[in-house]
């Protein structure tokens, strides 16, 4: 019989992503959708802790939740936590003008995932991935895949174009590439080593 493991989250596609990671092992990632406050922090693992603590107050289940952040380097890491709120106001082509005057306009995708055990105990992983460049303009290339306006403004390390210009098989190689490294996979052999540890 499978284990179930709570994914607290309106977006299906962290269910499947958790589900591919953990199905080997035993488990089965369960969408949960909770009423939970989106705070305002410092930094996405604040936001991602404050999220599980909340969640498992409700559930008493484990659970995982997972958040992701922004973050273009001279702006200082802005928006970092702050990128849903600034692309649910001011949007794209307002964080463009922010970044206007900027020269090297580096920038990169950071994600956490926060897993709470039966008992409480928390567990952080951490990656930052997807460093690349900010585009000076909107790319309107029809993209059905893409999930986030900053696909637009992306522009990965090693390529001259953004997310949403990419070919299929280009997007699922720098998947690929990324999913090496990902909280998700960090997660699941985490996970395996504490079944494997377990009498």
């Amino acid at each position: 019989m499978r284990k179930k493991i709570n994914v607290v989250t309106g977006n299906h596609g962290k269910v499947q992503l958790l589900q591919e990671h953990v199905s080997a092992l035993g488990y089965e990632a369960v969408q949960v959708n909770l009423p939970i406050v989106e705070p305002q922090a410092n930094s996405i693992e604040e936001v991602a802790l404050s999220k599980a603590t909340q969640a498992f107050q409700l559930l008493r289940e484990p659970l995982v939740v997972e958040d992701s952040g922004f973050y273009i380097n001279e702006l200082s890491g802005f928006p970092g936590p702050f990128t849903r709120y600034v692309l649910d106001t001011i949007g794209v082509n307002g964080l463009l003008r922010l970044a206007e005057p900027l020269v090297a306009r580096t920038c990169s995708f950071h994600s956490v995932l926060a897993y709470m055990d039966a008992a409480a105990n928390v567990h952080t992983f951490v990656d930052a991935i997807g460093s690349g460049i900010l585009a000076r303009e909107i790319d309107d290339t029809p993209c059905e895949d893409a999930w986030s306006d900053l696909w637009r403004v992306f522009i990965p390390v090693g390529y001259s174009k953004t997310l949403v210009a990419f070919s299929g098989d280009e997007r699922a190689a720098l998947w690929q590439k990324w999913r090496q490294t990902s909280v998700y996979t960090q997660f699941a052999a985490w996970l395996a080593a504490e079944i494997k540890a377990t009498p």
